[in-house]
């Protein structure tokens, strides 16, 4: 059975110099400016001292039980994107992504809470939000 990208699900992928943890904030719908069923994909960062991050969601071990949330880490809502569905069963396929456990239902609810807490959501993913929510 092929991969499909689901609500909750995370990626693990490359993401700067490092691997990130990704959360698959929708089901696949149809984005209306490009037709194609999409996804939104946010990254979580881990916090480092002495660098500003957004504390518009803050995810850690107590409050979202993931084997990827290891430390104190952020939701970066700047990076968040929108991506064809099919790309990224592709990715997962060919193994450039790598499939993890879904992040806890109170963790997701908190993630979805800083889209609209964070002033660092970009205009072309505020739009896309209303139509997967």
């Amino acid at each position: 059975m092929a991969y499909r990208p689901l609500q909750r699900g995370t990626l693990v992928f490359l993401s700067g110099p490092t691997s990130h943890l990704h959360i698959v904030m929708n089901d696949p719908v149809v984005n209306p400016l490009t037709g194609l069923s999409s996804v939104l994909l946010v990254n979580i960062s881990s916090i480092r001292d002495g660098i500003p991050y957004d504390d518009a969601c803050v995810l850690t071990p107590e409050n979202c039980p993931h084997a990827f949330v290891r430390r104190p880490s952020y939701v970066y809502y700047r990076e968040a994107c929108v991506k064809a569905a099919d790309d990224v069963t592709q990715k997962v396929e060919i193994g450039e992504f790598q499939t993890h456990d879904p992040i806890p239902a109170e963790a997701f609810a908190q993630v979805c809470d800083g889209f609209y807490r964070s002033r660092f959501v970009t205009p072309k993913v505020k739009r896309f939000l209303k139509y997967c929510w």
